[in-house]
């Protein structure tokens, strides 16, 4: 009986151990996915900072500059030592908050396309009054030229859910008797 007792402490033990192992593999996968989704955005952030800098020589009303400038000198300082990467997660961490929260910087966002396209924005917004501020703020991601990954990040939604509220847009200007419908169209075509 005490060998019975024994053994099954010990494999209840042995069990609680795997189990737990089992559980902090699986949460550092997590971590290091969730790294990757945000180096990821990071990359697309940087490229679509070195679009927006080749199409237009002149300022970029400070939003593009700025993100660039942060990362860079997070890179500068901590190139080279351990606190690299977890710095430069910080920032783009930052970054990302800034640009799904922060209203100053989707205004910059809405400006920059105003001028670069013709007021569309201001446009787009007299056309559908009765869109809700999500849809304008995905329009302005997506017209940016923001991957379907970014815009998920920003949104904190599942990519499907992106690309079907795109297409939804799509077809919500498509079926609108609005007279600017290829102009609000060709912006999402970047």
């Amino acid at each position: 009986m005490l060998t019975l007792f024994i053994t099954a402490v010990l494999a209840t033990l042995v069990l609680y151990f795997w189990a737990r192992k089992a559980l902090l593999e699986k949460q550092l996968l997590q971590e290091r996915e969730e790294n990757e989704r945000i180096m990821s955005v990071a990359e697309d952030l940087q490229k679509r900072l070195g679009k927006l800098q080749e199409q237009r020589k002149e300022s970029t009303g400070g939003l593009g500059m700025d993100m660039l400038d942060r990362l860079c000198e997070q890179y500068y300082v901590y190139e080279g030592t351990d606190n690299l990467q977890p710095k430069i997660l910080k920032e783009v961490k930052s970054l990302v908050e800034g640009l799904r929260s922060d209203p100053s910087v989707q205004r910059s966002l809405e400006q920059s396309l105003n001028e670069k396209n013709d007021q569309v924005m201001v446009r787009l917004r007299t056309a559908f009054p009765k869109w809700k501020e999500e849809d304008f703020l995905l329009y302005i991601f997506a017209a940016s030229g923001f991957s379907t990954t970014t815009i998920s990040a920003l949104l904190e939604k599942e990519k499907p859910y992106v690309y079907n509220r795109i297409y939804r847009l799509k077809e919500r200007i498509k079926n609108a008797g609005t007279t600017d419908k290829d102009l609000f169209l060709s912006c999402l075509e970047h």
